[in-house]
């Protein structure tokens, strides 16, 4: 293959409750339904990156799951959708499981239990995780899923490798986006309120919607990380910003949804869509459009892997 991507991170079990709203403290609501997914957000960019991109681009998912019916469905949906899975290990006794509470509005709330995820320690990163077909992996694709220790020795890895990094720190833990971490990063992509907390700095309502004051936040950013890489700012429905490091910054604006169901795998499909862009040899703005166009996509269905939409369904959104 000419190229390959590897996602290194977690697979969960998603646990879906639709409700009107989420309950008191010590409340009984009823709710509209509930469902079960495959997920987890090293899992559902695995999935959107295979799904976004060429196919003679490859896609490799390296994390665990355990050795339970999740563990299964899992591996064989990754499998099944054309994800190179041969370095998904089972391990006992749990899968990572997440509890999603979606209310009516589309806004959801997340709680997870890691389960096999975290049974990763920084000794089990190996270069070899990171190779294909005795090549190093074109883009390593990092979030906050996993054991911290564990995303760093990633990263001090590939970094030491030559090998370019995506990263989404997501969720956000400031102990470890210090500027020697920061310094490996080709791609960072995080939302607005990432990046005001990397900043220190809130980030009004009204500054979402107007890319020249938030453009100059991203620059204090490069400046105050020393960070010589990309980083994209994802804003919901008020576009994305993004800066390159010395060269350009600018502006996507939103592709607005007709309708917003479910905003559980947005955040991923952009990602994946963007990442595929990016191996396909796009440019930034036109791989930032792509990620865009799939974030857009995905809101409008339920579920987390099955809302990420599929690359023809994007190019035709941005014809």
């Amino acid at each position: 293959m000419s190229a390959h991507i590897t996602v290194f991170g977690s697979l969960n079990y998603d646990l879906v409750v639709s409700t009107p709203r989420v309950p008191n403290g010590g409340e009984t609501i009823l709710c509209d339904s509930f469902a079960t997914h495959c997920g987890g957000k090293g899992a559902n960019q695995a999935l959107a990156c295979r799904r976004l991109t060429p196919r003679n681009i490859g896609v490799r998912m390296v994390g665990r799951v355990g050795l339970d019916s999740f563990g299964d469905q899992l591996k064989s949906g990754l499998f099944s959708a054309g994800v190179d899975v041969a370095f998904v290990e089972r391990v006992g006794p749990d899968s990572g499981i997440a509890v999603i509470l979606v209310e009516r509005s589309g806004q959801n709330r997340i709680l997870v239990n890691a389960g096999a995820n975290g049974t990763f320690t920084p000794d089990d990163v190996k270069l070899e995780l990171f190779e294909h077909e005795g090549q190093l992996t074109s883009l390593l694709v990092l979030q906050n899923e996993l054991p911290l220790p564990v995303v760093l020795a990633a990263i001090d890895l590939a970094s030491s490798h030559g090998i370019k990094i995506v990263y989404n720190p997501s969720p956000m833990d400031m102990s470890i986006m210090t500027p020697e971490v920061i310094s490996k990063i080709s791609y960072l992509v995080v939302n607005e309120s990432e990046l005001s907390a990397m900043l220190g700095q809130s980030i009004t309502d009204e500054q979402l919607t107007d890319q020249d004051t938030l453009i100059p936040y991203l620059l204090k950013f490069h400046k105050t990380y020393d960070f010589a890489g990309t980083i994209v700012v994802t804003l919901g429905g008020s576009g994305i910003v993004y800066s390159v490091y010395d060269k350009t910054a600018g502006f996507v604006e939103p592709i607005k949804a007709l309708t917003v169901v479910d905003t559980t795998a947005a955040g991923d499909s952009f990602l994946g869509a963007f990442v595929g862009g990016i191996v396909d040899h796009k440019d930034i703005e036109s791989s930032i459009k792509r990620g865009a166009a799939a974030g857009c996509l995905a809101v409008q269905k339920k579920g987390a892997a099955e809302s990420i939409p599929i690359l023809a369904d994007v190019q035709k959104l941005l014809q």
